[in-house]
Parts: structure tokens; sequence; C-alpha cells
């Protein structure tokens, strides 16, 4: 059995790690878990309220994960997360208004790391950079940074609405052998009104999880055509709660056979503006294997990176940028993974966009 610290008003004492500890007013609850060895892990997180009614606590695992749960004296929130871990213990913190809450945390052991979350850099790109969301998708079932649907639970319209050919259903969101399934499929659905003839699948960190500036970088299988082009409509993106003002990253999405990165934002009412001053979607084939897909995201300008190379960017000063120039905003934006289809290019079906990893860094 692991041991447990509890790190509170100054002093430490060990318990079992079953054992919760009543924690009194003060200070932000810490608790330190110790770990044997570096890898991934699952951590289940109970939360108690400080009172008798249901309270709002603020839960912040380790670096990479940041939750909001309602939680009272009787009945726990549950949090359930991916991490992998790198050093001798894992931080979880939380706090509420009032009374401070009480945590137990468990943690399992899934894959050994021979490359742990200290050491791992953005492919390709220099830089120091602290990990700060990871997500590698090691057990089945989504964790808690993510939610499926659009803005909805259960069955949700497509972002199109009723324009879009299919419905995002969470019957379409797979996870497990290490990576998370999208999966489209020609299944009629009922949303938004009317029925759609195509079904598919989205998951956002939305309420979760949220970050301002910083690198986000996916590995991704993108789903192909017959032909070895980008099949249906893979995205890949951030976006913020105001729509255009906070602004939209299209790390990668399939547009019309290939893979684009574009910036949207308050400019021209949310067009979208191509990574490198032109149409965004560099030369090359990024279907038929794993490829990573990552943006810079800095004040005043986003920079794009496939497979490690630079491809382009777009600035509020377009000048270094291609000579187009677009307002780069700095609101929060969180994270959404989706494949959609578009009724003006050929759809494809059944088709699957596969993600091995998610992550973000900051400086």
């Amino acid at each position: 059995m692991l041991a447990l610290a509890i790190v509170a008003l100054g002093a430490t004492s060990a318990s079992g790690a079953t054992e919760v500890v009543a924690l009194q007013d003060g200070p932000p609850v810490i608790v330190h878990k110790l770990v044997p060895s570096p890898g991934s892990y699952t951590v289940s997180i109970l939360v108690w309220g400080p009172s008798t009614t249901a309270a709002s606590v603020s839960v912040k695992v380790g670096a990479a994960k940041h939750y909001v749960v309602s939680a009272s004296r009787s009945t726990p929130a549950t949090l359930t997360a991916q991490v992998v871990l790198a050093g001798s213990s894992l931080t979880v913190r939380a706090r509420s208004s009032g009374a401070r809450p009480r945590l137990k945390v468990k943690l399992t052991k899934l894959v050994s790391s021979s490359a742990p979350a200290a050491g791992l850099q953005p492919v390709g790109v220099p830089g120091s950079w602290n990990l700060m969301f990871d997500d590698e998708f090691y057990v089945q079932g989504l964790d808690s940074s993510w939610s499926t649907g659009w803005f909805g639970s259960g069955i949700t319209a497509g972002i199109g609405g009723a324009s879009e050919p299919e419905c995002y259903d969470p019957s379409h969101i797979v996870e497990g052998n290490h990576e998370l399934d999208i999966k489209f499929t020609k299944q009629t659905e009922t949303c938004d009104g009317g029925s759609h003839r195509y079904t598919s699948g989205i998951v956002t960190t939305n309420g979760q999880f949220s970050f301002t500036y910083g690198y986000v970088e996916f590995r991704a299988w993108l789903p192909t055509t017959s032909n070895g082009q980008v099949a249906d409509w893979p995205d890949l993106w951030t976006a913020g709660q105001n729509w255009p003002t906070d602004g939209e990253i299209d790390v990668v999405e399939g547009l019309g056979g290939t893979a684009c990165g574009h910036w949207h934002g308050p400019t021209n009412n949310g067009a979208g503006f191509g990574a490198g001053g032109g149409t965004g979607c560099p030369a090359g084939t990024y279907t038929g294997g794993w490829h990573t897909f990552g943006a810079d995201w800095e004040p005043g300008i986003v920079t794009w990176y496939y497979d490690g190379k630079d491809i382009g960017c777009v600035a509020t000063s377009g000048s270094q940028c291609g000579g187009d120039s677009s307002t780069i905003t700095g609101s929060p934006m969180y994270l959404i993974l989706s494949l959609g289809s578009n009724p003006s290019y050929t759809i494809t079906a059944p088709t699957s966009l596969r993600v091995s990893y998610v992550r973000v860094w900051q400086h």
C-alpha cells in the first residue's frame, strides 16, 4: 500500500492510503501521494465539501489538471484522471470557501515510463517548457478532464447545427488501447430537431481545463480516403467562450482532403487566416500513420508545427507571417477533438480519428 502524507497548517502526518483526515479552516488542503516509480497512473479522488450543503470545490491534480466539483459532507464528488509522473510524489490541492474540504487520493499504476513527464517537450520546438496538461488515454473511458457533446449532454447537434450532416453521440467516443478514437458512421440519428444521416463524436475540456498562451500538441492518425487524402472533417482545435472575439486555433483540420492550420478571431468577423499567409494547408502527406500537430500561441502570434516543422504563423502584425494579419486575442481557450463532415465535400463512412495524446505546455 502506498503511503499518503497529509500536509495541513504546517504539520505533516503519515497515514494509510484509505484514511480520510478531518481538516480545519485555513489554507488549501494539500495531499502528497508517494510514487514508487515514474510512469503512468490513474488517480482517483474522493472530495467532501466543507458543509452539509453542496459547495464548489476547486481541485488541482499536479501541475496539469484542474477541476471544479460540487460536494457536501455527506455526498462526495469523485474525480478520475490519468497522469504521467516523473518525481517521487503527486501533489493534489483543494480549496473551497469557508471551511476546508476533505480528500481521499488513490493511485493505480498503469504503464512504466522511460520518458517521464518532466522530460516531455514539444516535438521539434525549442524553448524551456513546463507541462500543464497531458492525457495519453491509457484506460477505458474518459477521465474527468473531458466531456462529450457540443454545448450539451447526450446526443447533440454538430457544430454547424442543422446544416451539418451528422449528430454527435457519446457512443462514438471510444478510449482504450492507449488511444482515443472518434468514430464516424453512416447511422441515422435525431438531433437539433431533425434527422441526420451520419453519426460521429466530439470531446472538449470546456469547464474543466483551459489555458492562456502556450504550446498545444496532438499526436493523431487522421481518417483517410481510399486515395490517401484526409477524409471528412477532423479537427483538433482550441476555442474561447465567445466566438470569434476569444479566438479559435485549428491546430489541424481536414479541409478538402488536406491537413490545414488556421486562426479565427475578431478580424473580419471570424474569418479564417491560414498559417504562413496562405491557405494554411502545407504540402505533404499527413495520413496513413501517426503525426504530431502543434501550435505555439504567444501574445500577438500563433505558429504551427507539423511533425516538428514550422509551417507558418499568423500574427496581429502580419509582416512577420507572410503579410496577412488578424487580431490574436489573449482570452482563455479549452481543447476540442471532433470529427465532422461537410456536405460540400465527399463524405467517407465509416472512418475514425485516432488520438494517442494531447499535451499543453507553458513557459
